[in-house]
């Protein structure tokens, strides 16, 4: 009873001030209220993961909230907003230097073949400058607590709280900008909590970004460097397999892994030819590992959390300190040429027994990148050498086949024995190593309100992995349509067929264990239909079944996720919205993602199996102007179980809900 009335308390107070006069649009310093786009979804919903601290979320928020000005943005910027193409950008430079300045964001709309797409595409993460002001200063508090005590806090395996809290602050005031967060996970004592700050300075002499503290370095194809997270393969065939790196950027997100302290620098040069553009970085930072005296640091722990003993004694384990730089070349033509380095060194070595890991003190990579466009085609590649001599490679190109109608090519080759700890090159797995693949993607614009997309991916893993012995190979593919088949009505039909070789323990006719390499195929089969009911009301509902097959074991599983949202948008000072979710799997083996609305700035993204239902309530409102108050409960309840969950983290019973409170406050 009492997180409803926390929940309707906030609801009834938001109403209030539910008929705030228009003035609290563009020029309102508190979060706006906004729907989140179907790009949202095709972005995030190809995520296999429930982790709540996505740097691509993170930085897509922030982007939101400090949007780009239409008349200075640069052709890299461009390409680092999802969904943007090559040709895409091509048109907008194009255009602006036609018509000299942007007066409104509207004039997208104008540009030729890709006009409407391209505002689609940019209207959240842009302004004209005259539109709107920024503030300068912004608060961000937002707790968060599960209501269902789980077994660490029940046994006192817990150091802290269960309490998860993110405090965040940023200043701003012309080219200087300052931040810092804190952020404790549920379980966690606040002195082990995560604190990152940076101060940055824009247009200092020579120098287009100076950034001391926190911050990530996005280069090339990022077989060198890139952040943590970044576009994948989802429903987007063509835009994600290309990237856009921005040099030395402020760093403003939750993962505690995946970036840099120190210092950075970026400096452009306009020479005859072009521009050259030049970033230095330093870092030296503490990372979290299981380590000893004897062998050194035996793995990395990136999951940032320090909840028990165990955990603790993996914090601060190991210090890395990294110098490194790049330098490219932009032609006024439209191609350029890049190169990065750098050489990071462990004051702790790095020690495996399986072969083509990487051991030692010193790791170091050099890459050579490259891009050019040539009106409806683009072309890029990256290769990238480690120390040891191994060597990683992919290439693409992009093309224009006409209006809003696109192709793209990649092929990839990463070695073996190719170990990069800060690369985040396109493919099936993260690690940048031991992967083969040949990409084909399209997006076609088939009629004004019929839309084709998907890709076709092969790929291969030469070597040994972690979970297999022996090389395996996979293939996945995807088609989706989409269709306007009413004014107000939007259809959405997806079909993905993934399949991939692995081991699997069985039993032989002599009675033994044994793990064969086998195959494992899964279907997956979703059907979307979107309603604006009026203005102010949107529903949307989804079915997607999915089957999962073992060829040699002849098992099956099926199952089925069913759910039903809406959104009442009160004015532009108040909304509301909802989901109801069924669900019922065979196994966590046939589990069904649900990408779902969440405060701003939080990922959510659970994995549903098993028998049960899902539902949860978000309000969101502005208040005076500066001020913006949303709440989310969202409560999980499965039949024919005792408990949820395992480990440290299991609930006793059939259910687990929370309640997420934030407040974000604009000067």
């Amino acid at each position: 009873m009492v997180r409803m009335f926390v929940v309707a308390l906030l609801l009834i107070s938001c109403r209030s001030f539910g008929q705030q006069p228009d003035s609290l649009g563009v020029d309102s310093l508190a979060v706006p209220i906004e729907h989140e786009s179907s790009g949202s979804d095709n972005l995030f919903d190809q995520f296999l993961t429930e982790s709540d601290d996505l740097q691509l979320l993170d930085d897509l928020t922030w982007r939101k909230d400090h949007p780009f000005d239409l008349n200075t943005i640069s052709r890299e910027e461009l390409l680092s907003l999802p969904g943007i193409t090559p040709f895409e950008a091509d048109r907008f430079i194009e255009f602006r230097r036609s018509v000299r300045r942007f007066t409104a964001v509207r004039q997208l709309r104008v540009i030729q073949d890709v006009g409407e797409d391209l505002y689609d595409k940019l209207s959240p993460y842009v302004i004209v400058r005259n539109e709107s002001r920024e503030g300068i200063l912004q608060l961000r508090s937002r707790t968060s607590r599960d209501l269902q005590p789980r077994r660490g806090a029940l046994d006192s395996t817990f150091v802290g709280s269960s309490f998860k809290s993110y405090n965040r602050v940023s200043i701003g005031a012309g080219d200087v900008q300052a931040g810092a967060l804190f952020e404790k996970d549920g379980g966690e004592r606040f002195s082990n909590g995560f604190v990152s700050g940076y101060a940055a300075i824009n247009d200092i002499g020579p120098f287009s970004r100076v950034v001391a503290g926190d911050f990530n370095v996005d280069a090339g194809q990022g077989l060198v460097l890139w952040r943590g997270s970044a576009f994948g393969k989802g429903g987007d065939g063509v835009s994600a397999v290309k990237k856009s790196g921005t040099g030395a950027q402020p760093y403003r997100s939750t993962d505690e892994f995946n970036f840099f302290r120190g210092v950075a620098a970026n400096a452009s040069f306009d020479i005859e030819a072009g521009r050259l553009d030049v970033t230095a970085f330093f870092s030296r930072r503490l990372l979290d590992a299981s380590a000893d005296t004897i062998e050194g640091v035996t793995s990395f722990y990136e999951e940032g959390l320090f909840r028990t003993t165990n955990e603790l004694q993996k914090q601060r384990a190991v210090t890395e300190q990294l110098a490194g730089g790049r330098m490219q070349f932009t032609s006024a033509d439209g191609w350029s040429i890049g190169s990065t380095a750098y050489r990071s060194t462990f004051d702790k070595p790095i020690a495996s027994d399986r072969i083509y890991e990487f051991t030692g003190s010193t790791q170091q990579v050099v890459g050579v990148d490259a891009a050019i466009s040539m009106g409806r085609v683009s072309a890029f590649g990256e290769v990238a050498r480690s120390g040891d001599g191994a060597v990683a490679g992919i290439a693409g190109t992009i093309l224009n086949i006409g209006g809003k109608s696109n192709v793209a090519l990649v092929y990839r080759d990463y070695g073996p024995a190719f170990n990069n700890f800060h690369a985040s090159g396109f493919g099936e797995h993260s690690d940048t190593k031991n992967e083969r693949g040949f990409y084909f993607g399209l997006d076609i614009q088939a009629l004004r309100w019929l839309k084709f997309s998907g890709y076709v991916d092969q790929f291969r893993f030469p070597w040994r992995t972690f979970s297999n012995p022996l090389p395996t190979t996979g293939h996945e593919i995807l088609a989706q349509a989409e269709a306007d088949v009413a004014p107000k009505v939007d259809l959405a039909l997806r079909f993905t067929h993934k399949s991939t070789e692995g081991t699997e323990s069985e039993i032989d006719p002599f009675g033994r264990d044994t793990r064969p390499i086998i195959d494992r195929s899964q279907q997956k089969y979703r059907v979307t239909v979107s309603y604006k009911a009026t203005p102010r009301v949107t529903v949307k509902g989804r079915l997607e079944f999915t089957g999962v097959k073992y060829d040699v074991l002849g098992r099956k599983e099926r199952g089925y996720l069913l759910f039903q949202d809406f959104r009442y948008n009160a004015s532009k000072a108040f909304s509301i919205e909802g989901r109801l979710i069924f669900f019922h799997t065979d196994s966590y083996d046939s589990r069904l993602y649900e990408y779902e609305n969440d405060l701003r700035g939080v990922f959510s993204n659970p994995a549903l199996y098993g028998i049960g239902r899902r539902w949860y309530m978000m309000v969101r409102c502005n208040v005076a102007n500066i001020l913006t108050l949303s709440a989310k409960y969202s409560e999980t309840q499965k039949e024919g179980v005792t408990s949820m969950g395992s480990g440290v983290t299991e609930i006793l019973g059939d259910v687990d809900n929370r309640l997420a409170l934030q407040v974000d406050v604009g000067f």
